[in-house]
């Protein structure tokens, strides 16, 4: 037996997505094979696909700021704000021992997201720390330690 549910069902998630659908401008949806043909494709029960949910908003990732190595709660944006996103860090080793890289949330706590110390790169070889993380409380923060600078891309304000 053969379905031919996947594209239709690719489709109809596509325009969730994209806000074109909403539950009350749903589409239905027969399932019926091949094998049983029209008469069973017309007697089949419909299944309609909608979400409550608000569209999923889209953000741009075509910003990025430097963050200098020793650098202290710098700022990502001109002003930064909630709702900043931060989608990932490229992280650049100056030497194989560089220093830790820490991101704040607003004037939140820091968290570790690259540790550094003796050794703790094998070759100075830029690498990417996935985040996208929406900011909570207010401008992105990075502290980059010694020997070790960071590209942040996101959408900043």
């Amino acid at each position: 037996m053969k379905l031919h549910i996947k594209n239709t069902v690719t489709g109809v998630w596509d325009a969730l997505v994209k806000g074109v659908l909403t539950k009350a401008a749903s589409i239905s949806i027969c399932f019926a094979s091949d094998q049983l043909g029209a008469a069973a494709k017309a007697a089949s029960l419909p299944v309609t696909m909608a979400t409550d949910q608000p569209a999923i908003a889209v953000k741009k990732i075509g910003e990025y700021e430097t963050v200098a190595a020793g650098q202290t709660d710098q700022v990502l944006g001109a002003t930064g704000a909630a709702g900043d996103y931060l989608d990932r860090l490229i992280i650049v080793p100056a030497t194989t021992s560089p220093g830790v890289i820490q991101i704040k949330d607003g004037g939140g706590s820091a968290i570790t997201i690259f540790t550094g110390g003796a050794s703790s790169v094998g070759n100075l070889t830029a690498f990417t720390i996935e985040l996208g993380l929406v900011s909570l409380a207010g401008a992105w923060k990075v502290t980059t330690g010694a020997n070790v600078s960071a590209l942040a891309c996101g959408d900043f304000t």
